[in-house]
């Protein structure tokens, strides 16, 4: 694999982490749920405290870890004043960028890296809640959220191929 590609790799992971940050807040249901991403609202539901037995100890420790991460999320993203300034500093550098008789590369890598920074930013963050979360665990309980994140995303992926390459319904694809 090339540098290229695994460049490439590393944007598209960083984009995806922080459109799924900003997704978040949009798909938050209710007071409990407000801010919380996904992880969070299994992690403390009823179900997710059921289905991992987890203790009144360890849901102490996620729920202080998600408040924490909520904060440093907060904090990175800025104020919806601030955060649309950033857009419209980055589209107004675009529109430059574009509009200029030469392309400068190096004004285009300069937009690319601060729009990267941001993501690693956002993936570090994830990644070390992440890491918390998994040290509250016990090995049981480990074995067990890494069976149901696994069922839940292929029951993600099949929602998003419905019908697609020849499928029928009822059955089922492999891979």
């Amino acid at each position: 694999m090339t540098i290229s590609n695994k460049l490439s790799k590393f944007v598209l992971v960083c984009g995806l982490a922080a459109a799924s940050v900003g997704a978040t807040s949009a798909m938050a249901k209710g007071d409990f749920n407000r801010g919380m991403n996904p992880q969070a609202r299994f992690l403390l539901s009823e179900r997710g405290i059921d289905k991992l037995q987890l203790t009144e100890d360890q849901q102490t420790q996620l729920k202080a870890i998600f408040a924490e991460q909520k904060t440093q999320f907060a904090a990175l993203r800025g104020d919806k004043d601030a955060m649309k300034a950033a857009r419209t500093a980055h589209k107004e550098k675009m529109d430059a960028l574009l509009a200029a008789k030469t392309f400068d590369e190096n004004a285009a890598l300069e937009l690319i890296n601060a729009r990267q920074e941001k993501g690693q930013q956002f993936a570090m963050l994830k990644m070390k809640s992440d890491h918390a979360i998994w040290q509250v665990l016990n090995a049981e309980q480990r074995e067990s959220y890494q069976e149901i994140k696994k069922h839940l995303r292929k029951k993600g992926h099949k929602k998003g191929h419905h019908g697609s390459r020849g499928e029928r319904k009822g059955e089922r694809s492999e891979g």
